[in-house]
């Protein structure tokens, strides 16, 4: 295969420039500005991303660049039905050089647009395995499609594709992050938790207030030194991180400004999606005035 010429290198680096800038997973905004990039990069006189509806079996024209672009998007093609229908249906791309002697090829679209097509070349998009639409390019100026034409578009996809998946797990990330922040700062017990180096990664407010710990407790720091006002506390947390044995319903005495007070706690080992334990934990109420009754 040739060396990409320096104007599609410069494209695509322009793409890829443009896909760190995004924010938001707009896909129909991203897979714009992909078919814009490498029409202009390929010099072809149009260019139409689909996106594959997989309940109805369809493709749906979201972005139409050319001539003949506004009457072509929102139209509707069925999965195997036709080249982009075709490439929806066997998850491959093709190229066409003579689209009218094709049998997979249909006129509808030229029909009811007045565009003449002539040659081809079309990808699939996905979202790792699972197809989410189909993108165009049609008629090359300088003659018909080729393997490097295919190779850019393909990187250009998937970095895209890359990034769309990114930016919609950092979304998750972040709205999960958020829902369980508001939940540990309205809990009404205390909740502490280290990391597998023992260093404090979780303080809520009700332990701070609990145990008497600065509102600006700096996190990161290791255990024994956050907590040197109950030594135990830490102790119990290397404990069940070293052991990955949990408790419930223990009782902690320990002494704050000379009084002494107690401590109903639990213990929990926290894990990742996969299983693996990435900290310690402790959830603790002052039950003091109970044990005195």
């Amino acid at each position: 295969m040739s060396p990409l010429p320096r104007g599609p290198l410069e494209s695509l680096c322009g793409l890829i420039s443009f896909l760190t800038t995004v924010k938001e997973p707009d896909d129909d905004r991203v897979w714009a500005r992909v078919a814009d990039k490498l029409a202009a990069a390929i010099d072809c006189e149009a260019a139409t991303c689909f996106v594959f509806l997989p309940k109805q079996g369809q493709l749906v024209a979201r972005s139409a660049l050319g001539a003949a672009g506004q009457n072509v998007e929102s139209r509707l093609i069925d999965s195997g039905k036709g080249l982009c229908g075709w490439v929806a249906k066997y998850r491959e791309p093709l190229i066409v050089d003579d689209a009218y002697s094709d049998a997979r090829f249909s006129k509808e679209m030229d029909e009811a647009t007045g565009f003449k097509t002539k040659t081809v070349m079309a990808l699939p998009l996905f979202d790792r395995l699972d197809l989410v639409g189909v993108l165009e390019l049609i008629n090359k100026r300088g003659g018909p499609f080729n393997e490097t034409d295919l190779a850019l578009a393909a990187a250009a996809c998937q970095a895209a594709s890359m990034s769309l998946r990114a930016l919609r797990l950092e979304g998750t990330v972040d709205r999960v992050t958020a829902h369980n922040a508001s939940i540990l700062e309205n809990l009404g017990g205390g909740f502490l938790a280290i990391d597998t180096h023992g260093r404090l990664m979780l303080c809520n407010p009700a332990a701070k207030r609990i145990l008497g710990l600065p509102d600006d407790i700096p996190l990161n720091q290791p255990a024994d030194q956050a907590l040197l006002s109950i030594p135990a506390m830490a102790e119990l947390l290397m404990d069940t991180l070293v052991k990955k044995e949990t408790v419930k319903r223990k009782d902690l005495a320990w002494k704050n400004k000379g009084e002494t007070r107690v401590l109903g706690y639990s213990t929990l080992l926290i894990q990742d999606p996969h299983g693996r334990v990435v900290g310690a934990g402790i959830t603790f109420q002052d039950i003091t005035q109970f044990q005195k009754k």
